[in-house]
């Protein structure tokens, strides 16, 4: 089952506060750190709390969230991933235009 975010909390005791409220609802939730649980960056803006997809409206309703919408578009992100391939197979080519020419 996919699990889908229902909370972008600013800190891990939220997190885990509504993961717990989640929890004693019956809803199974999961607390992802993102960066934060590398060390590498503060807590703020690495929270989210998953659940399963079938319960995610349930869910929202207990937390009281909306679903956010996506900022990207997928085929932007296609299109930017198709750009990084093309621009890395021009420069294989040319490192081996350059090696055949010596």
């Amino acid at each position: 089952m996919p699990e889908v975010p229902v909370a972008y909390p600013n800190d891990e005791t939220t997190a885990e506060v509504i993961a717990s409220r989640l929890r004693a609802a019956g809803i199974a939730a999961r607390v992802d750190r993102g960066l934060f649980g590398t060390g590498q960056v503060s807590a703020h803006g690495q929270m989210t709390v998953f659940v399963n997809e079938e319960e995610s409206a349930r869910a929202r309703k207990l937390v009281g969230t909306t679903r956010r919408r996506s900022v990207h578009s997928v085929a932007i992100l296609r299109l930017a991933v198709a750009f990084a391939l093309g621009a890395l197979l021009v420069g294989i080519v040319a490192i081996a235009a350059a090696v055949a020419a010596q």
